[in-house]
């Protein structure tokens, strides 16, 4: 059935994401998580899965840690304290991903989510983006 197949596609598109962030090639911190924004948004936005797909939860799933890990590098810098510095930003996003990564396998050991979880997830993973982007305009 195709739509089971499609947490996998964007399992493969997760994994090609955390490969292509390794080849960035940003030298300050707030590029880096540009760039690896606009990546993952070529990814995402060309074919976004239904709604209420568990899918969306890893499309939201590494926006909110693209946006977590901006935020983050934006409020280092913008205090002027210590910045983070670009291998402290990509470890961060490569740990953050990762966890989006183990809710996946998680997904192929135990079983989709329903959709009445994805749509509430969702809604929470929404809250939380705009927190997150809030908190660092």
């Amino acid at each position: 059935m195709a739509d089971e197949s499609l947490p996998g596609v964007w399992g493969d598109r997760l994994d090609a994401f955390i490969s292509a962030i390794d080849a960035v090639d940003a030298d300050k911190p707030l590029n880096f998580c540009e760039q690896a924004w606009e990546i993952w948004e070529c990814a995402a936005v060309s074919d976004l899965p239904p709604e209420s797909h568990p899918a969306m939860l890893i499309v939201l799933g590494v926006q909110q840690a693209l946006a977590s890990v901006m935020a983050s590098t934006y409020r280092s810098t913008a205090d002027g304290g210590d910045p983070l510095t670009l291998t402290a930003v990509h470890a961060s996003l490569s740990e953050e991903l990762g966890a989006v990564r183990a809710e996946c396998e998680r997904w192929r050991r135990e079983g989709l989510p329903s959709a009445a979880e994805v749509r509430a997830r969702s809604a929470a993973a929404a809250t939380g983006l705009h927190v997150a982007t809030k908190r660092s305009a």
